[in-house]
């Protein structure tokens, strides 16, 4: 099902507005590195990158006023006191996004489902958001790579700015997977089960974040609810780790009068960022860092970075 919704988001990715060209087969390895320089404009001539500590040619600059591609997925399943704002402040939200901003709506539960594909228009997205169940068990941690390699086939074929954004309200409880480490021999004291009780949720979460740090795609994370108990703010831990890993960020509301808030803040966050593309110098190892300086402008980016992933299509 969702091999054939992914050729129904490229063919509409493909009618974004003209970005860069993607390089050709033949061109030396270049990376994406999400940024967030202010606002244009910016001189070029300024903006200088270096990966190992060698320089690196800037290939391309993406700016806030350029397109966007953003799939938002939604992994909505509990609270409706919640999840009612959330739906509420999403669609205003969408509503006020700048047209350069093409939207697809997918849902996490039961396997990654596309609901609407991306376009300048909010009404298909909208309508989507009227008629949503949110039911089922939480999908977030079994979504998020299925749904990174998605955008990062689009990025490919398109490569305009491109991120993910989850809205969950998901609980560590709520998987279907057990991720609660239950103790393995009750009648052994020396089980560490019972002395680790988060072990697999960490397990789980640094796995992923080293699967996805091989993607150019940032992946955003906002969370209807900080949950206070252990395996809980151990899981939540990880979601930071995840999307930090991508150069995204995650965010947890605390109480439900901060939902329209922060939903509105984490929009504005993807739509101010700035895309630049790097090529990479020859002999730059497996796992590198990149380094962004720009003259009078305080840069927050992501660094460390893997070729993993080259040459490979992602998993979808």
């Amino acid at each position: 099902m969702l091999r054939r919704q992914l050729l129904g988001l490229l063919a509409a990715a493909a009618a974004l507005p003209a970005a860069d060209k993607p390089p050709s087969p033949a061109a030396a390895l270049r990376c994406r590195v999400t940024a967030w320089l202010g606002d244009p404009p910016l001189d070029p001539a300024t903006l200088k990158a270096t990966v190992e500590g060698r320089g690196a040619k800037i290939v391309g600059i993406h700016d806030p006023a350029s397109p966007l591609l953003l799939l938002i997925v939604l992994d909505l399943t509990g609270d409706l006191a919640l999840i009612s704002p959330a739906r509420d402040a999403l669609k205003s939200e969408l509503q006020a996004l700048p047209a350069n901003v093409w939207v697809a709506l997918l849902r996490a539960q039961d396997g990654l489902r596309v609901l609407a594909d991306p376009g300048p228009g909010r009404a298909a997205a909208i309508a989507q958001l009227d008629a949503l169940e949110t039911t089922g068990r939480a999908g977030l941690l079994e979504a998020v790579e299925p749904a990174a390699a998605l955008a990062e086939r689009i990025l490919r074929r398109s490569p305009v700015r491109t991120a993910v954004l989850f809205l969950t309200d998901s609980s560590i409880y709520n998987y279907r997977e057990d991720y609660t480490n239950p103790v393995i021999n009750p009648s052994d004291s020396r089980d560490l089960s019972r002395r680790f009780p988060d072990a697999l949720i960490r397990e789980k979460a640094a796995k992923l974040a080293a699967t996805l740090n091989a993607f150019d795609v940032p992946v955003f994370i906002q969370h209807l609810a900080f949950l206070r108990d252990r395996l809980n703010e151990a899981y939540q831990t990880g979601l930071q780790q995840i999307a930090e890993a991508t150069g995204g960020s995650a965010a947890f509301s605390r109480a439900p009068g901060d939902i329209p808030g922060d939903v509105g803040q984490m929009l504005k966050k993807i739509a101010s960022l700035w895309a630049l593309d790097l090529e990479l110098p020859a002999g730059t190892p497996r796992t590198y860092s990149v380094q962004l300086t720009a003259a009078g402008r305080e840069i927050q980016y992501r660094t460390r970075f893997t070729l993993a992933a080259r040459g490979k299509e992602p998993k979808s």
